[in-house]
């Protein structure tokens, strides 16, 4: 039940680079966040494999403005050219005030959260009525501590996702998620960012490029 047949029209890099990332995409976005047509998203690490795919994603369920954060100028044109409306560098901008700035005060309507750490607690700054702050990663290194008095009085919720819980636990949840998602791949609706095709004995290298935050999508190991 989590076999899936890939389309003539998608290639094996292209098949290999995207479940993970189309399909947590997919998840985060249509089953956990349950974003709606026109709101506004959040999406933090928004050049990665997983940002550009949201992006991409996020437009075709309807998305109204996306803003995205990236960790250096380098990773800008990444997530630009996925669709992302805005970007904003880290080490250069206060990501919660530009946030409140784009949306003229409301804030976002979904957050995507990667990072953890103090970019959940200071999420919640930017986080508008009603609002859903995801959290499906902690690459900052450390956890945030959110007391539930943000919570209650403004309707907002923080929810939590595991793609590999998921798949342990609740694998039927996959099959209306392909369905939804490979023919966008296959399409060309949604393109997954391969930055590297290796031959599998350069493993090692594909590793450190990883390690060294070196690339801005999936790399490929070819068998």
């Amino acid at each position: 039940n989590l076999a899936f047949p890939i389309p003539d029209e998608l290639s094996f890099e292209q098949a290999a680079a995207c479940p993970i990332v189309s399909f947590t995409s997919h998840m985060l976005l249509a089953q956990v966040a349950r974003l709606q047509a026109g709101e506004t998203l959040l999406i933090h690490a928004a050049a990665g494999g997983i940002g550009t795919t949201a992006i991409q994603i996020a437009k075709s369920l309807g998305a109204g403005q996306i803003i995205g954060t990236v960790g250096s100028a380098e990773k800008v044109r990444e997530a630009k050219e996925a669709g992302a409306d805005f970007v904003i560098i880290n080490d250069a901008d206060d990501f919660v005030e530009r946030v409140n700035e784009l949306t003229s005060g409301k804030g976002t309507d979904v957050i995507l959260d990667s990072l953890g750490g103090n970019y959940t607690s200071r999420g919640m700054n930017c986080l508008a009525p009603y609002g859903r702050l995801v959290a499906f990663g902690s690459a900052s290194g450390s956890y945030s501590d959110v007391g539930t008095n943000l919570l209650h009085a403004s309707c907002r919720s923080i929810l939590g996702f595991s793609i590999a819980t998921s798949r342990r636990l609740r694998p039927a949840l996959f099959a209306p998620t392909a369905a939804a998602v490979i023919p966008l791949i296959a399409s060309g609706a949604v393109e997954i960012k391969v930055s590297q095709v290796l031959p599998m004995e350069e493993a090692a290298k594909a590793h450190q490029l990883l390690e060294d935050r070196a690339v801005t999508g999936k790399v490929v190991l070819r068998v």
